[in-house]
Order: structure tokens, then C-alpha cells, then sequence
């Protein structure tokens, strides 16, 4: 389990691979749920994290 800054709770570890994918154009955004998609600069935040590249 990770902490999710855009979230600002625990994730695993293979949504938080989801959610940069989908960050990084690899997937669809329909995939993420509601609480990512409600940020308005998820994006940014995603990218930003620690572990965005890991």
C-alpha cells in the first residue's frame, strides 16, 4: 500500500500503476474512479508523486 497525494489515502500499488498509466496516455481515463477524475489537476499531482516513475 501506497499514500495516494491525489486521493490522500492508501492505495495498492496496482492501482496507483493504473492511474499513472492512464496520467501517462496508456489507458483510457474510464477506467479510473470518480475520486481521481473530481481533481481537477490529477494530472499534475500524478506526476509529481514519488512514484509516478517507479
Amino acid at each position: 500500500m501506497i499514500k495516494c497525494p491525489i486521493i490522500e489515502r492508501e492505495i495498492d500499488i496496482g492501482d496507483c500503476v493504473v492511474i499513472v498509466d492512464v496520467c501517462d496516455g496508456a489507458i483510457k481515463e474510464r477506467v479510473l474512479g470518480r475520486d481521481i477524475l473530481e481533481k481537477k489537476n490529477w494530472r499534475e499531482i500524478c506526476r509529481a508523486c514519488e512514484y509516478h516513475d517507479n
